[in-house]
């Protein structure tokens, strides 16, 4: 499997804002179009079950197809375009799902005596719905990404990164607490509807006031607040005082921010671009937590 990588007209698009609660003509157009080559493929049962799942989700009665007549294939590619054009925005992002979980199958090649083998495994005819999926998510500039079989709010790229590092040293059975609030954080950024910008900043800084009480149990801070105060009297860590500053501000802005902690009213609001830039730096606080505690159990005494 090849790397996949974003088309020419997403890479130099530049800082055009994203596509939100919206799924637009066009992307409709280039949904159809996967429709077909997945069809043709046999990576789907064929329209019968295209249209089907489309008025399932679209609630509409469902319709039975006979799959040898060509009349009834051909009324339901003609129901199923119907229905993708005229489904709420919301619903197709539940399709796109749909579509990648529930009608991908297994390609059978069959062979003498009536005795068929897999040509291509549904592992790969999900591989190749994922990347067209994000492919088009691209093309069309929308907020969304497709990964991992989901519709996720799209964070910058450094911002994915980071949240993938932390990830990586949140495995550690003593950062249990902390992964869960991260995760969190991530889930209601992501959400493809009602994203939780409040929400996330205070799951965010949770993760690291986790982390950071769990990393260094003889500070006995009972807040991030305390931790930071600890970090810059703790003489065995050699953590610049303006670090510790950032994680005090982060901190702050928890406890302050309009909706996020303590009834604040004055710490303003907490926008995309704000929980945006609070998950990319709790990430980055939590792996430098990390880094400075193993760097001080490696000091040989």
């Amino acid at each position: 499997m090849t790397e996949f990588k974003a088309p020419f007209s997403a890479r130099h698009r530049g800082k055009r804002q994203h596509i939100d609660n919206d799924f637009p003509e066009s992307a409709r157009v280039g949904l159809l179009h996967l429709l077909y080559d997945l069809e043709e493929k046999e990576f789907v049962a064929g329209w019968p079950a295209i249209a089907r799942e489309l008025q399932r989700i679209s609630r509409q009665a469902p319709t039975s197809y006979q799959s040898n007549s060509v009349t009834d294939l051909v009324k339901a590619r003609n129901e199923a375009e119907e229905t993708l054009s005229s489904l709420n925005w919301d619903k197709l992002y539940d399709f796109c799902e749909r579509l990648y979980s529930y009608l991908s199958q297994d390609v059978l090649e069959w062979m003498e005596f009536d005795v068929s083998r897999v040509s291509t495994p549904k592992s790969e005819v999900q591989f190749f719905i994922s990347e067209e999926l994000e492919r088009l998510f691209l093309e069309e500039n929308l907020v969304f990404e497709f990964s991992e079989g989901l519709v996720r709010r799209r964070g910058r790229r450094h911002t994915e990164d980071q949240a993938a590092r932390a990830h990586l040293v949140l495995g550690d059975n003593r950062l249990a607490d902390s992964r869960k609030h991260y995760t969190k954080a991530l889930h209601f950024f992501r959400h493809p509807t009602n994203p939780d910008y409040e929400n996330c900043v205070k799951e965010s800084v949770c993760a690291v006031e986790a982390a950071g009480k769990a990393l260094f149990p003889e500070a006995k801070a009972t807040t991030l607040g305390n931790l930071a105060k600890w970090l810059v009297t703790a003489n065995d860590y050699d953590i610049p005082k303006a670090l510790v500053k950032t994680i005090e501000g982060i901190y702050a802005y928890r406890s302050g921010g309009n909706g996020v902690g303590h009834g604040g009213a004055q710490g303003g609001t907490a926008t995309v671009e704000v929980a945006e830039y609070v998950l990319s730096v709790c990430a980055s606080q939590i792996i430098y937590l990390v880094d400075i505690e193993e760097k001080h159990d490696d000091i040989p005494f």
